[in-house]
């Protein structure tokens, strides 16, 4: 017991003589429970609000079943492993009201509010009574208070049909993306229509064994059973906190075993004193456990509070409680996501680690000879060890004599060596990393950005339109343009067109000749044919305003045009392209991909249109149009665009041809514009955001089809996702800087304090201060070359790795080696090791050599 005592005395001493060991030693363990809880807490947090954002879009279910029976339905409603169950009943109906077309779709409570939340009112319980969105209702010329009635149109028998609105829903994402208007009404039980079940299932319930089962229990088909892409996977999740704990414990255990290992050999000879005055190995093993388990118990909740304050803050400047997301009819919490038992687990884990490495360490001090752990210790063995490895020669320079040296000392210590090397290795590879994951995350963002045509605060666009004169007349458009706060319009305005196809350009055939067939089989023609004249296939040229051109420059991929000046011969060609990686069947906006047709600068492009620009008829869309007249015209194509930049009311797989609205007016001088955006600054209150939302759609919903809905809250979402993961980025990269920091420092004023009694005997000698700051530059220069090579050869499999879980190969971008990064990366670590070779020691200033020259190494 007595033992004990003493023990406890003397580790609690040891604490406290040698202050900066312990704090080195304190702040691994704090800094590496704050990176380790914070990006915990940041990974489950952001995978729930990713998660909701995609619930949001995609419905919050885990899948959905069509095509079955009133039967089918009550047999799902008794099973016992789902826990929601949303139903919707037969097709979208279509109807018009106030120039617009809208859905209406017939559903339970659930199913209206999945995505929504009551804000007004209540949910339709019979026949004639809706519900619909706020922005929805402005729309259709609708002022959103609920007990109103008003009428809507049947388009096919023009049959009106009375409605009363109930109940007011807040925006669904999804709808306002795409401008879809709907209306929802109850269940009609009076129908024989099928039915659409949406399933979520209880947590603890297999999805794959269910859904087998399932198919079995309703004798259905596995094409009528779609997974919902929200789908909560935690697998994934999981995976990720198994890699990133082990990546962070990796390289926070070489930063504490460096720093423990030089903590322990500056004190061998206090403990070989002890093993000589009678300690005995257990003990000194204990002690030496104690006093290391000390520092931990003080360092992890230090750490662990110092995470979940990081994740809290960067929770908080990046706004996500401000966002506004509704599923099953209430708002969704955005609160930090804490997971304990992994935090725990990492502490238990870590406990392991450093109690083994302790343990190792206490053992090897204790199994070594007393008087050679008194005379030496450990620095001592490790000199004469490896003093022959690098034998200084007689240099004709200064410059060689002081490079042998510091290469000598390079050897000398190898293991102190080689933890530098690997400290800078871990460091360049890791802010490598981070600054790849940063470049990913911008792409992301760009990528989403046009994913989801978030290109204006305010949009007005059209589904779809076959004529010129569709969409948003002229008056309108310099109408909403001349409303006061809006500063910025962007328009485009398109003329469906033939291109005459007759010059055999190389295209991807397969894909055309299968795209064509599968119009053909659903609407009895295609996009490309004969038209009795000329081999042709259907496009859309497309006059954008300057605003519009300006913004489209930033996708150019080939080529360059000048907005203020496109030729009147000129076109701009927005060319689909398939994905290289082959992770997308689809073509898409990919700036890397395959082009679907080999359109190059430079080309001519030939285009007919109707002179009477009379293109909404069965017969043009057939090429049955032979008696019409056309006017043809020759392009040379300036430039070729990724992305067409305003949205694509008609989608055709064909290229687009863009132009400047003047062409436009030229040929089609009442012609429509089907896209618009408009930005109202950004320090609006939100009470001016919905005013200047009224008065557009006021505006907008004069013209047929043409929805009017803000994106502000959308383009909010999109950015503050974007904003928190780069907070943790640069969060990671302080950390980690402090902690490589910490050990370089730490491992450098070790070498220096085993070497002070011989530089002091060289300055003895005639060797100056500044000689002596050049040996030691041109070691840590040569330690950090070395680092930065094997650093090279790390971070080559570690940013392919980051690459394959980013979601830059499912948008069509390969990888790319960040050399850029690398070498600013690289070129700062060599900075950093030169000038902590100026930090000399006082002593190796000083002109007391002979007190230097006397001290212990």
């Amino acid at each position: 017991m007595k033992g004990r005592e003493t023990d406890s005395r003397l580790h609690l001493q040891f604490i406290k003589s040698y202050k900066k060991n312990t704090l080195a030693i304190f702040l691994s363990f704090a800094l590496t429970f704050t990176l380790l809880t914070a990006m915990l807490v940041l990974l489950h947090t952001n995978h729930r609000i990713a998660n909701i954002q995609a619930k949001a879009q995609f419905t919050p279910s885990d899948c959905y079943i069509e095509d079955l029976s009133e039967q089918q339905v009550q047999q799902l409603k008794e099973d016992r492993s789902i826990q929601r169950l949303a139903v919707e009943q037969g097709g979208r109906y279509t109807f018009q009201r106030n120039h617009q077309t809208m859905f209406l779709v017939k559903g339970d409570d659930t199913l209206v509010t999945m995505m929504t939340k009551t804000i007004e009112g209540r949910l339709p319980t019979q026949e004639g009574e809706v519900a619909a969105e706020k922005w929805a209702l402005l729309n259709l010329g609708i002022e959103p208070s609920v007990n109103q009635s008003f009428t809507i149109t049947d388009p096919e028998t023009g049959e009106p049909k009375k409605v009363t609105l109930v109940g007011i829903l807040s925006d669904m994402l999804g709808n306002k993306k795409y401008g879809v208007i709907q209306l929802y009404t109850p269940l009609d039980k009076q129908t024989e229509d099928s039915y659409l079940v949406y399933l979520q299932f209880k947590e603890g319930v297999s999805y794959t064994s269910r859904i087998k089962e399932l198919r079995t229990e309703l004798g259905i088909q596995s094409s009528q059973i779609r997974t919902c892409p929200a789908r909560e996977d935690f697998r994934d999740l999981y995976w990720t906190d198994v890699k990133v704990i082990g990546v962070i414990l990796v390289i926070c255990m070489v930063v504490f075993y460096g720093i423990y290992r030089i903590a322990t050999i500056t004190r061998e000879k206090q403990y070989g004193i002890l093993r000589a005055v009678g300690m005995k190995r257990r003990q000194l093993q204990r002690m030496i456990l104690s006093e290391l388990f000390l520092i931990y118990c003080a360092g992890v909740p230090a750490g662990i509070a110092g995470g979940l304050l990081v994740s809290v803050f960067i929770s908080a400047i990046s706004g996500d409680r401000g966002m506004e997301i509704y599923l099953f009819n209430e708002k969704v919490s955005f609160a930090p996501v804490i997971p304990v038992w992994l935090i725990l687990i990492c502490v238990a884990v870590t406990a392991l680690l450093i109690g083994t490495v302790g343990w190792m360490t206490g053992r090897k001090i204790a199994s070594a000879p007393v008087t050679e752990t008194i005379s030496g210790g450990r620095s001592g063995r490790e000199e004469k060890k490896s003093g022959s490895v690098f034998a200084l020669e007689k240099s004709e320079s200064k410059t060689g004599t002081l490079l042998q040296m510091a290469c000598k000392y390079i050897f000398r210590d190898r293991k102190t060596s080689a933890f530098v090397v690997l400290t800078v290795c871990l460091g360049v590879t890791l802010f490598t990393g981070l600054a790849y994951r940063a470049q990913t995350l911008e792409a992301y963002r760009s990528d989403t950005e046009e994913m989801w045509y978030l290109n204006g605060q305010y949009a007005m666009t059209m589904q779809a339109f076959a004529a010129a004169r569709e969409g948003i007349s002229r008056e309108s458009a310099r109408e909403m343009e001349q409303i006061p706060g809006i500063t910025a319009v962007k328009t485009a305005s398109g003329i469906p067109v033939r291109v005459v196809d007759e010059a055999g350009k190389k295209r991807n055939d397969s894909y055309y000749e299968e795209h064509n067939k599968r119009l053909r089989d659903t609407y009895g023609y295609g996009d490309a044919g004969y038209d009795g004249r000329n081999q042709i296939y259907k496009s859309i040229l497309y006059g954008y305003n300057n605003e519009a051109l300006t913004a489209l420059k930033s996708h150019v991929i080939s080529g360059d045009f000048d907005p203020e000046e496109i030729g009147e011969n000129e076109v701009i060609l927005s060319v689909l392209r398939t994905d290289d990686t082959k992770e997308n069947k689809n073509p898409g906006f990919y700036k890397e991909g395959t082009p679907l047709m080999d359109y190059r600068v430079g080309d001519e492009i030939q285009i007919k249109y109707r002179k009477d620009l009379d293109t909404g008829t069965l017969e043009y869309d057939n090429l049955t149009d032979t008696q019409a007249e056309y006017e043809y015209k020759t392009y040379k194509v300036a430039a070729i665009v990724s992305f067409a930049y305003m949205y694509d009311c008609n989608r055709t797989v064909y290229p687009l041809l863009i132009t400047s609205d003047e062409q436009i007016k030229k040929i089609a001088p009442d012609s429509g514009i089907q896209c618009m955006y408009a930005d109202g600054g950004n320090q609006m209150s939100l009470s001016r955001q919905m005013e200047l939302e009224r008065q557009l759609i006021k505006v907008s919903s004069q013209n047929d089809n043409v929805s009017a809905r803000s994106l502000i809250s959308e383009i909010r979402q999109n950015e503050t996702f974007y904003q928190k993961q780069m907070v943790y980025v640069y969060g990671i990269s302080v950390i980690a800087f402090v902690l490589v920091m910490i050990n370089m420092i730490n491992n450098l004023r070790y070498r220096m304090q085993t070497r002070t009694r011989e530089v002091c005997m060289l300055r003895a000698i005639g060797m100056s201060v500044a000689m002596t700051k050049r040996m030691m530059l041109f070691e840590n220069t040569i330690l950090c070359v070395v680092s930065i090579a094997v650093a090279f050869l790390i971070s080559q499999p570690a940013l392919r790795y980051l690459y394959r879980i980013s979601d830059m190969r499912a948008f069509g971008h390969p990888f790319q080696y960040n050399f850029p990064a690398f070498f600013l990366v690289s070129l700062v670590a060599l900075l950093i090791s030169m000038l902590l070779s100026l930090g000399i020691l006082k002593t190796w200033k000083t002109r007391e050599i002979v007190e230097g020259m006397g001290k212990a190494e």
